[in-house]
């Protein structure tokens, strides 16, 4: 099928939070935007979403928190419980404190909120157009720019932004050695309305339980009509799942905490259905750029999720690659590399953090008991201090 798009536009591989907050970015500088998303339709299905205020700052910025108003709850904070046996560990705060420290909110959404809200300012854009049921399949680069080839056919653009995803094919035409490695965790999560919460946990926080080899988060979603339940537990992968939403047995997963404290372990056996995907990590890219193609978010810097920074690092992304495009707005050839050099400090770092959290999260014994000392005698200001460094995050 002949394409007869102009040529001048960027094409945008992926239609998730990292590719609609790309096409924002770039739609605010007036640029021609053509996400292609290999779906057929956008769901209501997702998981819950924590946004920082390194996050929230930007949304904010391109009117995306005004469609989230009614959906988005805000945080007061962050409360850490020993899952074995129900005792509280220490308090992140946010509410007022996040919002008078770092200039914005942190924010709990559902996925398909977020993703509904980007869409529709997306479409606010009169150069912004979207494919559906379209799956980029492999490029090739001239002077003239990108030619991609889809299953629907050639399309032709200044430049190519692939937002793929973690499952990213498209990555290995730039990174031949990437490979991704399963981490031994499988996430599972379900959605249930408020009212079926313990009533000590209905209050807008996230409770953050740590257990050995397994940990509980939950937060309330949906404007807190409902609460998001994830759930991590050492497990084998089997290939059961190569994406992020396979059926789980919820009789498999009980089992996990029956030796935990009667507050948390309710909360696990109240959904009657669970999700289930496992987690990887992936060691760093020898390369996010070729060329006037470039990778961002789970594409180019697959993020654990222990530090709630997956969406927030997608945002970051797409508002710092338009910066860079600014400043070589008719050559994208010349603004990819200094992206990447940009961001490939700051997401590593990202990356590590949340696998080291990850370890914390999952310890056992006498390193249980190590934590648990520490993080009793750790003020509330102590432990916010220690996230400056991702939530102060300025695109300048």
């Amino acid at each position: 099928m002949p394409d007869s798009a102009p040529q001048n536009q960027f094409l945008i591989a992926g239609g998730g939070i990292a590719g609609l907050a790309t096409s924002i970015a770039l739609g605010r500088m007036g640029l021609p935007v053509r996400v292609l998303e290999r779906a057929e339709k956008f769901t209501d299905e997702g998981a819950g979403i924590q946004l920082g205020p390194n996050a929230t700052k930007i949304l904010e910025q391109w009117g995306v928190l005004d469609r989230l108003k009614k959906k988005a709850v805000s945080s007061e904070g962050i409360a850490i419980g020993d899952g074995l046996t129900g005792d509280h560990l220490a308090t992140v705060p946010f509410g007022q404190t996040a919002q008078e420290r770092y200039g914005a909110p942190f924010l709990l959404v559902h996925r398909s909120d977020l993703h509904n809200a980007l869409l529709d300012v997306a479409r606010t854009y009169s150069g912004f157009t979207i494919e559906m049921n379209t799956q980029a399949l492999s490029f090739v680069q001239s002077t003239e720019g990108v030619s991609l080839k889809t299953n629907t056919g050639e399309m032709k653009g200044r430049a190519l932004i692939i937002a793929d995803g973690l499952w990213s094919q498209l990555r290995y035409e730039i990174d031949r050695g990437a490979a991704l490695q399963f981490t031994g965790y499988m996430a599972w999560r379900a959605l249930i309305d408020a009212d079926e919460m313990p009533e000590p946990l209905q209050a807008p926080w996230t409770g953050l339980w740590l257990g050995k080899a397994a940990h509980l988060v939950h937060y309330p979603v949906c404007g807190g009509s409902k609460v998001n339940i994830v759930a991590v537990v050492a497990d084998r992968w089997g290939g059961r799942s190569d994406g992020w939403s396979h059926e789980g047995d919820r009789d498999f997963l009980i089992p996990y905490f029956d030796k935990w404290s009667d507050l948390p372990a309710q909360v696990v056996q109240t959904p009657k259905a669970w999700r289930t995907w496992p987690l990887f990590k992936m060691p760093p890219l020898r390369a996010w750029t070729q060329g006037a193609v470039t990778l961002v978010g789970d594409a180019a810097h697959p993020v654990l999720p222990f530090l709630a920074q997956g969406g927030g690092m997608a945002i970051e992304d797409a508002a710092v690659l338009a910066r860079t495009l600014e400043k070589h707005e008719e050559d994208p050839w010349q603004a990819f590399q200094p992206f990447e050099e940009a961001r490939i400090e700051r997401t590593a770092r990202t990356s590590f953090e949340s696998r080291q959290m990850g370890t914390i999260y999952h310890m056992g014994g006498l390193l249980r008991m190590a934590r648990n000392f520490v993080l009793r005698r750790r003020s509330p200001e102590a432990l916010l201090k220690r996230l400056d460094w991702l939530y102060e995050f300025q695109v300048d």
